[in-house]
Formats: C-alpha cells, structure tokens, sequence
C-alpha cells in the first residue's frame, strides 16, 4: 500500500487580521469546513491536523507534503478557499514530484506560497 500525499491544515493559526482573542482559531475552522466539505472517499490524499507550522505571521497556514514528491508551505488562507484548497491537494497528490505548475494552481492561492520543501525519498 502506497502512502496518500498529505494536507497538513494548522489548528491553531489565526487570521493575519485577528486580535488574538478568536475561538475558535481560525485554522480548525478551516480544517473542519475542509473536512466537511472534501468527503470524496476516493480523494487521493489525507487531511490532518497539525498544531502549529510556525508561520504565525502569515495566518492560516497548511502544507502538502509526502514521499517522493517536493512539499509547500502555504500561508494566508482562510475558510472561503476551501475548494480551492482541495483542488490544489487534489492536483498535487496526482503529480509524480509535488510539482503543481503555477498556471495550474487555483488562482486564489498562486500567490501563496511561504516555503518549498525538498523531497525525502520514500522508504
């Protein structure tokens, strides 16, 4: 059995335009629409909830990863681009590497990139 790429969505984000005081956090509501709303049972990747990617400056935050292919770091998302977000996990769970060309990508989150993460060879 061959490993799913993954959507890592931080739990405990806020907005970039947040107080602070928001329960709650804006990243497990966007992990709980995701859920609820990428149910596809033959979806070609997991979604998992992460405490904190450490990219609190850039509010919500999630990153793709998996054997094999290159991981990203995406940051200021918030609950409406959950579809997108899913396409966006979809494509890349369908490409050989992680790479999801630029013009490819949901328009709402091209530029949203904070990081990209070499591969790690699978085991």
């Amino acid at each position: 059995m061959t490993t799913k790429p993954r959507l890592n969505i931080c739990i405990t984000c806020t907005a970039s335009s947040a107080n602070g005081t928001d329960e709650p956090r804006h990243g497990k509501l966007l992990f709980d629409r995701v859920t609820e709303n990428c149910t596809d049972p033959d979806m070609p990747f997991d979604i998992l909830p992460i405490e904190c990617l450490t990219n609190c400056k850039s509010g919500c935050s999630v990153a793709l990863n998996g054997p094999d292919r290159w991981g990203y770091v995406y940051g200021n998302l918030d609950a409406d681009m959950i579809y997108d977000l899913c396409e966006l996990a979809r494509l890349y769970a369908l490409t050989a590497d992680g790479i999801v060309p630029w013009r490819d990508r949901p328009e709402s989150l091209r530029r949203n990139v904070i990081a990209r993460i070499p591969p790690f060879p699978a085991s």
